[in-house]
């Protein structure tokens, strides 16, 4: 008799732990959700904002290029002829320091 008394004592602390237990992970749960749900909508906010700023300098640029379109072409030009160069000097430096298998 005393072992059963025991026994549902004991059986009681356990459940009364484990409603502590789940009302801890609870709250828990809804603290990491609320820091999560606030990082994403800061997050989202970020992103409206940088795809704002892209799309209004992108329009700023076509303005540009419509008013100065053959400045615009020469610009892009030059760059172009820059960047082949750049590429065509960087081929052929490497090219120099390569050597054949056989001639190690």
């Amino acid at each position: 008799m005393a072992d059963n008394m025991r026994m549902q004592a004991e059986m009681r602390e356990l459940q009364a732990q484990l409603a502590h237990l789940k009302d801890s992970l609870t709250s828990q749960g809804y603290s990491l959700a609320d820091d999560l749900r606030s990082k994403t909508s800061s997050a989202a906010r970020q992103a409206e904002q940088a795809a704002r700023y892209a799309r209004d300098e992108a329009a700023t640029v076509a303005g540009i290029v419509r008013e100065h379109p053959t400045a615009a072409s020469t610009a892009l030009l030059g760059m172009a002829l820059i960047g082949g160069l750049v590429g065509y000097l960087i081929g052929t430096q490497q090219q120099e320091q390569r050597r054949p298998w056989y001639r190690y």
